[in-house]
């Protein structure tokens, strides 16, 4: 028996596999991992379905016809990797290093992001973007101007006595996060009597389980937050000793609340007068309490200021580095082996200049590529992520990938992008390759590494081992004398806290030190201030140090109702799992959510096939009517390639310090369509 650890989501949920004669015979969760503690989701279940699948890519591709139209041929790993030395060298001499980019998935982690960021920054390309501006830049950007560091907050959901889940579906989403975040709110449930409120606009799976579903109207959250907020001070209802002792900024805050009064917010959020004042009320005194906040509220333009008017809710509750509310929980550091002083200085992404606060900008990727600006970017490498799937406004990155000179995908199977490659590369799943699980997101800093469970099948190749084999062929073998796996390990473990271990030991785990909740409140936040800071000083420049709301698309006659798209479904993660067919016989068929109000207005009935149309595209999909969601909200799951939802989303309309895209609260028009086109 091997312990590992899945890659499928962030979760890294504890894996203990069967090998025999090279193998994996069966899995089973880890009941030794503390933070996933023996439970594996559908997904990772069923994940030698994936490493075993007879359509995964067995060579590299090289397509000798059009882009849209490939033709594929089977050629060597040297040959592919001649051509792409070859291509580099044209791109960096007729359009300098920054013509190309990397886009990462979410199944790319330290050691695959690390290596690939050493190949860019050597060759010269600051152009290296992940999912975090599409994923958890709103929130970051927002709690660290608020708290400070670390980065990465979490809930101590068990201790509390009273829970918000916002935007947040646990039951589907992340479901063993959080060091088992399910279990967790169901014991401070059992044990403390503890209240769950869901604020979403869908009747999601954790909101049937709360003891309150807020069915908010989509991108209405901030007025909620700041009704709260106002009405918390309006009332005395505050912790005036916390406020006093640990933030800062209270005055300011105050003097500029106005017009977030309860009967306001109530038009505003299609919410009871009355529920609004419960929830507030509530929260102010069931001291401990926990809000978390997720992509429900952060896939909209207002999403960086809800969060900070979240973050403010906790702090004025005092429910901040406390048992039972908001805990730091710093990451694991490693070596940072990314030869970053290797980039010259000066060189801005393709993102900097119009999101100068995010750490990526994939949704802009588009954008920057048919618009060669801020320079011409010519050449991707898309390393396991779908963007035809995943980026925002489908249309348009076809468009870009068409205008790409080369564009290099690496991944398990032939997804919708490779149709747009002119090469693609055969990647290893999880159960091939080396990876370390640092815990972000874990109440328990325990650490661990994964080795190889198997050899890699056919010819496939981690992300590490592309770049580092890429980087020897193009000259760099003193950047890239890493011979195996274990040295790339060994060069992250250099100077951390887990470098004094065998790699033995790591790959059972180790404990680490458990921090216990208050300590930055005796030893200073991390702050300009060293406070909390309610009217953060760092968006000062940005003329946001103050909440407000930001302007949006609203309903109109021509687009009278408001879109989500992606909401989660246990079978998929994002793009991934629909040719599995374990996985794609529980969530065969696409379906929308339509709100009863929708239904009612345009004569649906459950099982019509609808359109749904936005001032970017439309779309023909399944409808399936929900009495119990926000009646003039529709709902589009996401990664579907006959009915994607990403032809009805906007690449530009987004928040604007993080750049996150707007998925969530898109103006629409539904109607009963005849059949799918």
């Amino acid at each position: 028996m091997k312990r590992t650890f899945c890659q499928i989501c962030k979760c890294d949920c504890g894996i203990v596999a069967e090998v025999k004669n090279g193998k994996i015979l069966r899995i089973e969760g880890d009941r030794e991992n503390p933070n996933s503690r023996g439970k594996l989701c559908v997904k990772g279940k069923n994940s030698l379905d994936v490493l075993y699948h007879m359509d995964r890519l067995k060579k590299p591709l090289l397509n000798t016809g059009d882009k849209g139209s490939p033709k594929w041929k089977e050629i060597s790993w040297d040959l592919a990797l001649e051509i792409t030395e070859n291509k580099l060298g044209e791109l960096k001499t007729r359009h300098g290093p920054e013509s190309v980019a990397f886009l990462f998935g979410t199944t790319s982690r330290t050691l695959d992001t690390s290596l690939v960021r050493r190949f860019a920054n050597v060759y010269g390309t600051p152009n290296v973007t992940q999912t975090w501006s599409i994923c958890v830049g709103p929130k970051v950007l927002a709690y660290l101007a608020t708290f400070g560091g670390p980065s990465y907050p979490t809930c101590d959901f068990a201790n509390a006595n009273f829970i918000i889940l916002w935007g947040a579906n646990p039951l589907v989403s992340y479901m063993h996060r959080y060091h088992g975040v399910v279990q967790d709110i169901l014991k401070a449930r059992r044990t403390k009597g503890a209240s769950v409120v869901v604020v979403d606009p869908r009747e999601s799976e954790t909101a049937r389980i709360g003891d309150f579903h807020l069915r908010i109207k989509p991108n209405s959250d901030f007025y909620l937050a700041m009704g709260m907020i106002q009405y918390l001070i309006d009332n005395d209802l505050y912790d005036h000793d916390f406020v006093r002792e640990y933030t800062t900024g209270f005055n300011k805050l105050r003097e500029s609340l106005g017009g977030y009064d309860l009967e306001t917010v109530a038009r505003k959020t299609d919410l009871p007068i009355e529920q609004i004042r419960q929830i507030t009320e509530r929260l102010a005194e069931s001291r401990p309490a926990s809000i978390d906040r997720r992509e429900g509220i952060l896939h909209s333009v207002n999403g960086l200021q809800t969060a900070r008017a979240i973050a403010i809710l906790m702090s004025l509750t005092g429910n901040v580095d406390v048992q039972g509310g908001l805990i730091f929980n710093p990451p694991i550091k490693l070596n940072n082996i990314t030869l970053e002083e290797r980039l010259p200085t000066g060189k801005k992404p393709f993102w900097g200049e119009q999101y100068p606060l995010a750490s990526d900008g994939s949704g802009y990727l588009a954008e920057a590529i048919l618009s060669d600006r801020p320079y011409p970017v010519r050449s991707v490498f898309v390393l396991e992520s779908n963007p035809v799937l995943t980026l925002p406004n489908t249309k348009k990155v076809i468009n870009a990938l068409k205008k790409l000179e080369f564009v290099v995908v690496h991944d398990f199977f032939l997804t919708e992008t490779c149709k747009f490659a002119d090469l693609v590369l055969p990647a290893c799943t999880f159960y091939e390759k080396s990876e370390v699980d640092v815990g972000l997101l874990k109440k328990v800093r325990w650490f661990r590494i994964r080795r190889k469970v198997v050899e890699a099948l056919n010819e496939s190749k981690s992300e590490a081992e592309f770049v580092r084999d890429l980087g020897i062929k193009m000259g760099y073998s003193n950047e890239f004398d890493f011979p195996t796996e274990d040295s790339m390990l060994r060069a992250l473990l250099e100077g951390s806290d887990a470098e004094r271990y065998s790699l033995g030991e790591l790959e059972d785990g180790i404990y680490l030190e458990d921090l216990r909740p208050g300590y930055l409140r005796e030893r200073g936040f991390n702050t300009p201030s060293g406070k909390i800071e309610l009217v953060p000083s760092i968006l000062r420049p940005f003329h946001d140090d103050l909440p407000h709301p930001v302007a949006s698309p609203t309903e109109s006659g021509k687009y009278p109702f408001l879109l989500i798209t992606g909401p989660k479904v246990p079978p998929y993660y994002h793009s991934q799992f629909r040719n599995t067919q374990t996985l794609s016989k529980l969530n065969p068929v696409p379906c929308a959510e339509v709100g009863k109000g929708i239904a009612q207005k345009m004569e649906i009935s459950h099982g019509d096939i609808i359109e749904i149309r936005t001032h970017v595209g439309r779309l023909n999909i399944k409808a399936a009517v929900k009495e119990n969601m926000h009646p003039f909200t529709v709902s589009v799951p996401h990664g579907w390639a006959d009915c994607n939802a990403n032809v009805l989303t906007d690449d530009l309309i987004t928040e604007p310090l993080s750049g996150a895209p707007m998925y969530r609260g898109i103006p629409c028009q539904v109607r009963k369509a005849l059949e799918f086109p």
